[in-house]
């Protein structure tokens, strides 16, 4: 990791991909990025676009994080787009990420697109994504994550993912008791603030649907959306309210349901229905696990879970273990293929361990075979968390069953 954008900036000039007709929406939070990307994505191409999302971690093959359509780009387009990068780049080092942002663009370039979803990586003011300029600029959450690159505070890692923001522009903010750091910003610059609960709303009015309204006096009864989580109906709402927003992109009532029901995103709370159930879930830091337990308590009252974990070096291990004491039957822990995964030897030496019901692995696959071993009844769930590489192995083994 390097944050300069001043090298990836003279590549993208020499690319001439700095800039583009495409309409621009551009996603940073700690937490639901990607599943508004997802409702976004969805919602658009129902009313009719032509959509080019960009969107990461992948979690099966690299091709995940470019997609037109929902379709993911081929892998003959994006060599060619490596080798263009590669000639053009001389001498001027990038990032993988840098790279793959790049990679993206040239892509989306070649497309007649209306518009561009750009996830923000890590951060915002410094990420590769931020070296275009967003029509629409969304901040879905803040929370206390990559804190050794952002910053230890809120308000610090809070100013980082305003840096998408852009003068005289849309900014949606999808979280409630929006940061100073923030409000400055958009002060500063002069950017036009959407806050969830001030200038846009959400009511659940029965189990299966809901009522978006905003202070322009639009509203809406919509179905819930697909993915699961009582967090998605605030996220669809933040997506209405940035295609309301942005200039030229007008919103399909007749097809927003439609777009709702077909948004979709993998290891979000996901459920496997094999037997027994499993539900994957890229939770890896506080409040994503948080989210978790709530679900989990939501959809299977009656249930005991059985964790199957691994966690990068970088998280906070003993805050996110705290909030699951006494929460699982087992503990089923593991080391992962990433290099930046906690070794088990070491995770397993954690205090919180002394109390709870633990057992060891070297792979993800053996930690949830011995999992399935340990359920009781069909009620009993497998939660397979952590990180995007402790969820992979599992979607892979699934993808191959049902190929």
């Amino acid at each position: 990791m390097d944050f300069n954008l001043s090298r990836i900036n003279e590549v993208a000039k020499k690319l001439n991909i700095h800039k583009t007709k495409s309409k621009i929406f551009t996603v940073a939070g700690t937490n639901g990025k990607g599943s508004t990307v997802a409702i976004l994505e969805s919602i658009l191409i129902e009313s009719g676009y032509n959509v080019g999302s960009y969107t990461s971690p992948h979690l099966l093959e690299f091709n995940e994080r470019i997609k037109i359509n929902k379709t993911p780009a081929s892998t003959e387009e994006i060599c060619e787009a490596f080798e263009v990068i590669e000639k053009s780049r001389e001498d001027i080092t990038l990032t993988f990420f840098e790279f793959s942002t790049l990679a993206a663009l040239i892509v989306f370039s070649r497309k007649k697109l209306d518009v561009i979803i750009l996830e923000v990586g890590l951060g915002g003011r410094l990420d590769a994504v931020n070296i275009i300029d967003p029509d629409i600029s969304i901040i879905t959450s803040i929370g206390l994550d990559h804190t050794a690159i952002l910053g230890n505070d809120l308000e610090t890692i809070a100013y980082e993912k305003s840096g998408i923001m852009r003068k005289g522009r849309p900014a949606i903010i999808g979280y409630r008791n929006i940061h100073n750091s923030i409000l400055k910003y958009s002060k500063d610059i002069k950017s036009h603030l959407n806050i969830i609960d001030k200038d846009f709303f959400y009511e659940e009015n029965s189990k299966k649907k809901w009522i978006f309204s905003n202070r322009d006096g639009l509203k809406i009864e919509c179905k819930n959306p697909s993915m699961k989580g009582d967090i998605q109906i605030n996220n669809a709402a933040t997506a209405i309210q940035a295609i309301h927003c942005c200039e030229d992109i007008i919103l399909d009532k007749n097809r927003l349901d439609i777009g709702l029901e077909k948004a979709e995103i993998i290891g979000r709370f996901q459920i496997l229905k094999t037997i027994p159930v499993a539900v994957l879930d890229i939770a890896h830091n506080e409040p994503s696990v948080e989210k978790l337990i709530v679900n989990l308590k939501k959809y299977y009252p009656n249930s005991n879970f059985h964790a199957v974990f691994s966690v990068l070096k970088d998280k906070d291990v003993d805050k996110i273990l705290n909030l699951l004491k006494g929460f699982f039957t087992s503990w089923h822990i593991s080391n992962s293929k990433n290099e930046r995964a906690l070794n088990v030897n070491e995770l397993k030496k954690n205090d919180f361990f002394i109390t709870e019901n633990l057992f060891a692995y070297d792979s993800i696959g053996k930690a949830y075979d011995r999992a399935i071993e340990f359920i009781d009844n069909k009620q009993d769930i497998i939660v397979v968390f952590g990180s995007s590489y402790t969820i992979a192995p599992i979607l892979q083994r699934e993808y191959k069953k049902n190929e």
